[in-house]
């Protein structure tokens, strides 16, 4: 991922590197073994010299083992040197959409389960030992999953390596000057690499998935393991003089046991340091606020609103994290239900890391304290390492071939704990703790669409028709919960520790949606301001044109009192026995009782009225008798 810079952003712009102390002492490491291995470099270049090839070669390997452990100690402490946190950190509690994105991450369903049940999910203890170490520490259950994980690991860890310790220490004294000493001493060097460091090179060690999902397993597999030490213990100093023959071998009891003193001891730190400091869940509350809402347009309009709010609650100005957004659907027809939901989490913004600066606040702290030493204590198997190598590399030439191996082995007992002793305590040095905010807004109800117009439908001028959609007692819910989490890394899997309740947010959230929906308008109009001036115009020119019809109607009907109508048709005088304005025709009754039909268009002058004296040219249509030119007679 890029880094994203932003001047506003101080807390993240400026977070202290939580690796600043464990640099220190893989920096420290890496330049002990460095040192060490260049002084055997220089041993070997004297070897060379006297043209002792073998001895060379032997020296070589040495440095080679002290090298490498300094280019994985500097690497690591040289890519952790500046720590950049970054907007896009942590990473989110699950999938993120895309900006303006639909659908539902993955692991969002999970999230909303934690948020439903208002419960937070660990994972159960199974076997033997771990009921053992979870009686023993009752706070583990609630802590997240990859300390519980590191915790069973390391429990595990410390009895097979107590066993084992206590089974070389019977075999010892049992073999001890006979001849079956040698072969007795190296069977547990085997035994020691092979058991203690396989369970911290697994890949997943920390994925708390994996580490459930294999739990029973490994309880089981390392309860079997303590017990095959204990009969291997008991039965070796019987079953290895009668089924294997005896081998004039030197014996090694120094290298098995320096790897297991040394891992036992690295082990112990650790479990101290982690026990010091277990996150409790202390708080599971979620606030729920549920009510009705009811509004005339579709449902998905409410999103819109729900997008401005979460925007005015950006941390930071930092967009918040998008999990799941399902907008509801009304699209299946005239009527029908909907449902749908969104789930957002603001910038998760950082609180503690290990909550001390300097050295005196590191040892003011038993969990800090542990760790410094667990530190330490790397270093300064790298520093004896270093020394063994060095000293016995200018030996050589005095020394047995088993001598030499022996040696080899020893230093590579004490770089394996080294190593050991740095990888386990990154956990520690790399965990953050955050807080934010979490939202998930759902509803779900019926939709109906209807046709809605307003105006006068006969002789108005504006008249409008919309396309409703009605919405009436639709479900609203809004849950919102102050989180904290905890990560082991920055791109680390975050693990929600605790939640409290925010009772006002959600309140007012609702409060917010509701009164949007009941003030949503279901009517139509022209409303921009080119709109406005040409209804204007059209007014205007309307006006106009009836105002110019007007003085025209005038002007014939003036002159219509006084004089006949031009040309010689016969005209009958008759009485307006119906006329109405609105429909805009009416009846006209002659002097024999005959109607005649006439529509408002054939009227000439003011329209008459019902029991209006009329004169009118009489016509006849394929719907009976018609009057034309129709003319209300004034009175004299």
């Amino acid at each position: 991922m890029s880094y994203e810079f932003n001047s506003s952003d101080t807390l993240l712009n400026d977070f202290p590197n939580p690796f600043k102390f464990e640099n220190i002492f893989m920096f420290a490491t890496g330049a002990v073994t460095m040192i060490g291995a260049i002084g055997v470099v220089m041993t070997a270049k004297r070897y060379f010299g006297a043209h002792e090839d073998k001895l060379a070669f032997m020296a070589l390997v040495l440095a080679a083992i002290l090298l490498s452990v300094s280019v994985k100690t500097l690497v690591r402490a040289l890519s952790q040197a500046r720590f950049f946190l970054g907007r896009k950190f942590p990473l989110g509690l699950a999938a993120e959409l895309p900006v303006a994105g639909t659908g539902v991450g993955r692991g969002t369903e999970d999230l909303l389960d934690t948020m439903r049940h208002r419960a937070i999910d660990f994972p159960e203890p199974q076997g033997a030992l771990n009921g053992v170490l979870y009686s023993l520490v009752k706070n583990l259950i609630t802590s997240p999953p990859q300390v519980q994980a590191a915790a069973v690991l390391h429990f595990h860890s410390l009895i097979a390596m107590g066993a084992l310790l206590l089974s070389l220490a019977v075999s010892y004294l049992v073999f001890s000057g006979s001849e079956y000493e040698g072969l007795a001493s190296w069977l547990y060097l085997p035994m020691c690499g092979l058991s203690l460091l396989a369970p911290f090179t697994q890949a997943n060690r920390w994925n708390p998935k994996a580490q459930a999902g294999a739990q029973t397993a490994g309880a089981n597999t390392s309860l079997w393991k303590l017990v095959g030490l204990v009969v291997f213990s008991i039965m070796a100093p019987v079953l290895i003089p009668r089924l294997l023959p005896a081998f004039a071998i030197v014996p090694l009891w120094i290298a098995p046991t320096l790897l297991l003193l040394g891992s036992l001891v690295a082990s112990l730190l650790f479990f101290g340091a982690l026990l010091a400091r277990l996150d409790s869940a202390g708080h599971t509350g979620v606030s729920c606020e549920q009510t009705t809402i009811a509004m005339n347009c579709a449902p998905a309009q409410l999103w819109t609103a729900i997008g401005r709010d979460f925007q005015s609650a950006w941390e930071r100005a930092i967009p918040n994290r998008a999990y799941a957004n399902v907008p509801p659907d009304v699209s299946g027809g005239e009527r029908g239900s909907f449902k749908g939901y969104i789930v957002e989490e603001t910038q998760p913004v950082p609180t503690t890391t290990l909550q001390f600066r300097s050295w005196g606040e590191a040892f003011a702290q038993t969990s800090s304290r542990l760790l410094v030493l667990l530190g330490a204590w790397g270093t300064f198997c790298a520093t004896a390492g270093s020394i063994v190598a060095w000293y016995y590399a200018g030996q050589f030439a005095q020394m047995e071939r088993m001598q030499i191996t022996r040696v080899l082995l020893v230093v590579v007992a004490l770089s394996l704990v080294t190593v050991l002793s740095h990888k386990i305590g990154h956990l520690l040095w790399s965990r953050m703790q955050f807080k934010s905010r979490l939202y998930w807004i759902e509803t779900a109800g019926t939709y109906q669409t209807s046709q809605l117009n307003i105006g006068n439908q006969f002789h108005g001028h504006t008249q409008s028709s919309s396309t409703l959609t009605r919405i009436e007692d639709a479900t609203l819910r809004v849950w919102v919960t102050d989180i904290v989490s905890v990560v082991f890394g920055k791109d680390g899997q975050r693990s929600i520790i605790a939640m409290a309740t925010a009772d006002g947010v959600a309140k007012s959230m609702a409060e917010r949606l509701v009164a949007f929906a009941a003030d949503q308008s279901s009517v139509a109009t022209p409303t921009s301001q080119r709109d406005l001036a040409r209804a204007q115009s059209i007014g205007m020119l309307d006006a106009a044109v009836r105002g110019a019809a007007g003085s025209a109607q005038a002007a014939v009907a003036a002159p219509a009192a006084a004089m006949p109508l031009a040309g010689n048709v016969a005209r009958e005088r008759g009485k307006v026995k119906f006329f109405s304005e609105d429909k805009g025709f009416g009846f006209i009754v002659d002097g024999e009782g005959k109607e005649y039909f006439f529509n408002a268009n054939y009227v000439r002058g003011e329209l008459p009225s019902a029991a209006s004296e009329v004169e009118f040219e009489p016509g006849q249509s394929a719907k009976g008798p018609i009057a034309k030119h129709v003319q209300v007679m004034v009175a004299v």
